[in-house]
């Protein structure tokens, strides 16, 4: 049966007083329209224990988290139904409590709060020491980052240094491989060189030995050619001089003059008592002379072409006749007794001896 209270003056005691967090309304308004002018908080349904005690001044037994959650009324606030007192009110049923229940409840209380501060506090230590371990975690795992990164920049070092010692040994190894193939083709070459060198001196000493040898034939065949040249200039010289005719006075001879390169045949005839020499073109036109050369005091001498005449050499009864003004005519004759013969009537013209 819920209470009756009197509205009168009765000897029944006040209801306890509301928490400090929860705001009633008057019990008897002033102004109809009067309203609570702070939201009433209304705990919510998983923060309500089972077990909590139902009381006239709320539950006991739900924890309030350390920011607890208000649920405010999304409408505007409104004011209570007036009720009209009359001489009996219906009330909500009051437990009487004793004081040791009270205790009881107070120590109840501030048990759980005790427990909610420890569980609070346990719940931080370990949020702490996770916090300290992942730190930790986080050190070790960038400390073995670091020493694996350590580990490879010394591999790839190590490996770059090897590298790099392998290159210079191949380098070197190519360098003294280059110098060696230079030094021995140097080698090959100098070699070579003396070889030919020794070969060339070898054909030299050849060479002038033959020289040598037809130098010294071709002197002693010179020797007797002009020994022999000699006796037949003495036979011829007295023949000439004994006969006197004009037929030993006479002949044919080929010249090459200083102002023409081509050789000229003429037939000559001399003057022994004036010095001079005739040229005609044959011996049918003696009227007509081609040129008449004095010989007195005008010829140096007679050479061979060993003496300074090489181009006589490949032809046959050759010889020149240089005269003092540096002039010199090349002459040859058909046979060697012409030539001879030839020879003895140029000295005798030019006064020179053969």
């Amino acid at each position: 049966m819920p209470a009756v209270v009197e509205t009168n003056n009765s000897s029944t005691p006040p209801p306890p007083l509301p928490p400090k967090d929860v705001r009633v309304i008057s019990r008897t308004p002033t102004h109809p329209q009067q309203t609570a002018t702070k939201p009433v908080a209304i705990p919510r349904q998983e923060d309500i224990d089972e077990k909590a005690t139902m009381t006239p001044l709320g539950y006991f037994g739900y924890s309030i988290p350390a920011e607890p959650t208000l649920l405010l009324a999304s409408s505007p606030p409104r004011s209570p139904p007036r009720v009209q007192l009359k001489g009996r009110v219906e009330l909500s049923p009051r437990v009487t409590l004793t004081p040791e229940e009270r205790a009881k409840r107070r120590l109840h209380v501030q048990r759980m709060r005790e427990r909610e501060e420890e569980e609070a506090l346990r719940e931080e230590q370990e949020r702490q020491a996770q916090r300290r371990w992942q730190k930790e975690e986080q050190e070790r795992r960038e400390l073995e980052d670091e020493a694996r990164r350590k580990v490879i920049l010394q591999e790839q070092l190590r490996q770059a240094a090897a590298r790099k010692e392998k290159e210079e040994k191949e380098a070197q190894a190519a360098e003294e491989k280059r110098l060696l193939e230079i030094r021995q083709r140097k080698e090959t070459e100098h070699e070579r060189r003396l070889q030919y060198t020794r070969e060339l001196e070898q054909w030299r000493h050849e060479q002038v030995q033959r020289v040598e040898s037809q130098s010294s034939e071709k002197e002693e065949e010179r020797r007797r050619s002009v020994e022999e040249r000699r006796v037949r200039i003495a036979r011829i010289n007295d023949q000439v001089l004994q006969e006197g005719t004009n037929a030993a006075l006479c002949g044919w001879v080929t010249i090459q003059t200083p102002d023409s390169l081509a050789w000229k045949r003429r037939y000559f005839k001399f003057d022994l008592a004036h010095a001079q020499m005739s040229l005609f073109r044959n011996q049918r036109e003696l009227t007509r002379t081609v040129d008449v050369v004095s010989l007195d005091g005008r010829v140096d001498s007679f050479n061979e072409w060993y003496e300074g005449f090489e181009e006589l050499e490949a032809i046959p009864h050759s010889f020149a006749v240089k005269f003092i003004d540096g002039q010199s005519w090349l002459m040859y004759a058909d046979t060697e007794e012409e030539k001879d013969t030839l020879l003895v009537l140029l000295s005798e013209a030019a006064g020179v001896i053969l």
